[in-house]
């Protein structure tokens, strides 16, 4: 697997686990998350199992964070502390 294809799933996991934490910080399920962001239990779920495939915008990032709260930027955290 290459550099560039491992960085990007990186990427996603570290989003998907803090999407996860920020919503049980709101005491919020996934069903009550897809509901309030206008997307499907099941793409909320796909987006946070651990180590599945998942794949999603720059628009749902903006929808989740607004449900959530929280700035856009508080779910990228952590992306790019490997290379420092």
């Amino acid at each position: 697997m290459g550099t560039l294809h491992r960085r990007n799933e990186d990427t996603y996991e570290i989003i998907a686990a803090n999407i996860k934490r920020f919503r049980k910080e709101a005491k919020i399920t996934q069903a009550e998350l897809a509901d309030r962001a206008h997307y499907s239990h099941e793409f909320i779920r796909r987006i946070e199992a651990p180590n599945g495939k998942k794949y999603f915008s720059v628009d749902t990032l903006v929808q989740i964070s607004n449900v959530l709260n929280i700035k856009l930027e508080d779910l990228v955290k952590g992306i790019g502390d490997e290379d420092k």
